[in-house]
């Protein structure tokens, strides 16, 4: 009896680790088209962005550069969950390595969406497919979450990315101010 039951498991963690990879190269596919969409719409929304620079009202204009910073935001987001799943060597560094994924790419699809809505479709799919794959590793290797943990990494991806898309952005557009004002 007992040893049917440990038969039972492994042909069922056999079977979850056959459906891994092909989802994990399923997901580095639309994770890199989703990377070139949003980097065609960044080159576009740049050269408009080129054109009326300097020629509109700095507040008007800081609000369009705003708009090329979300979506360098997005791709530097996305960037950094594509390092993440580079570097994934076995079952078991995928729950390291991915578990954060997908509140970051939750949280750009949010931020991106009000906008951009024609991205939300993608990202959620990214999402779902990301997030089976880190449930099904975490099943096979009997992994156990910390989401504060997760929680934490992903807003430490979130802020690196402002960072660099920020540093973009002002560099693209030196004589901006981007401050916020000061709530009196």
């Amino acid at each position: 009896m007992m040893d049917m039951a440990a038969t039972e498991k492994e042909n069922s963690d056999n079977s979850h680790k056959n459906t891994l990879m092909p989802r994990l190269v399923y997901s580095v596919e639309l994770l890199e088209t989703i990377l070139m969409q949003l980097d065609k719409k960044r080159t576009h929304i740049g050269s408009q962005n080129l054109a009326l620079y300097g020629k509109i009202d700095d507040s008007d204009f800081i609000k369009l550069a705003e708009l090329e910073g979300e979506i360098c935001l997005a791709i530097e987001s996305l960037k950094q969950i594509q390092r993440r799943i580079c570097t994934i060597k076995g079952i078991s560094s995928i729950t390291t390595n991915l578990a954060s994924a997908t509140s970051v790419i939750r949280i750009t699809s949010a931020r991106l969406y009000r906008h951009f809505p024609e991205y939300y479709r993608a990202f959620c799919e990214l999402s779902s497919v990301l997030g089976s794959i880190v449930m099904d590793s975490a099943t096979i290797t009997e992994a156990k979450f910390d989401f504060g943990q997760s929680n934490k990494e992903s807003q430490t991806i979130l802020d690196e990315a402002k960072l660099i898309a920020d540093s973009k952005i002002n560099k693209q557009y030196p004589n901006l101010d981007f401050a916020k004002p000061e709530l009196a």
